[in-house]
């Protein structure tokens, strides 16, 4: 969670722009497009027969792990894609200033935050038997709704502090308070969804074993 901290001090040292901030947001969502890929695609725990969830017709757990996560990738891939679209748009109307060098070494930070995470939990920890590939398949969609709910308040405060000065210095320091605000809601975000998660894997019922009297 401290690498939510790093746009804040980029903006106060001067390194990143409100523009650049935005940015770095959309290549975390990057991340945890590539991450969710790699969690359907090797997830190991059986598909609930009850669920609701269907792909062409057929239930989640007759669809091949491969094409939930072939799905996820389009799926996902186009919603990043729009919200990439739209990250740089903001940016260009926050103050029209983007650090490319500086946005691209942070938001790296974020990918490897969200690769550290999937090597720990997911692989480390063995989620990936407890979580089933569609539950991690949706996981991200709800994160990233409040995430992007936030990301646009933030962007309203951005709009107000710009709008109450009557002659705007696109040149001026970054105002610190809508990027606090912002990084506090999203790490406060971040935490309550990453508890969840993992206690949710805890929760999750054991694997069902080989059946006594089975043939091996």
């Amino acid at each position: 969670m401290v690498v939510n901290l790093l746009p804040l001090a980029g903006v106060a040292a001067g390194w990143l722009s409100l523009g650049d901030v935005f940015v770095v947001y959309w290549m975390e969502n990057v991340a945890v497009w590539l991450v969710t890929v790699v969690k359907v695609a090797t997830s190991r725990a059986p598909e609930p027969t009850d669920s609701s969830l269907t792909l062409n017709g057929r239930p989640a757990h007759l669809v091949p792990r491969a094409a939930l996560a072939g799905f996820f990738a389009l799926h996902y891939g186009i919603f990043t894609l729009v919200h990439g679209a739209f990250a740089f748009v903001m940016a260009f109307v926050a103050d029209g200033e983007l650090h490319a060098r500086y946005w691209f070494l942070t938001g790296l930070a974020f990918v490897v935050s969200h690769l550290v995470s999937l090597a720990v939990n997911w692989f480390g920890e063995d989620e990936r038997s407890e979580v089933p590939a569609s539950r991690a398949m949706w996981q991200p969609y709800p994160r990233m709704l409040v995430l992007h709910v936030a990301i646009l308040g933030g962007f309203g405060l951005v709009l107000k502090d710009q709008a109450g000065s009557a002659f705007p210095d696109p040149s001026a320091a970054a105002p610190l308070l809508p990027v606090a605000l912002l990084c506090g809601l999203k790490t406060v975000v971040d935490l309550w969804f990453h508890l969840r998660e993992r206690r949710r894997a805890r929760e999750a019922p054991p694997s069902p074993g080989p059946v006594a009297g089975a043939a091996e």
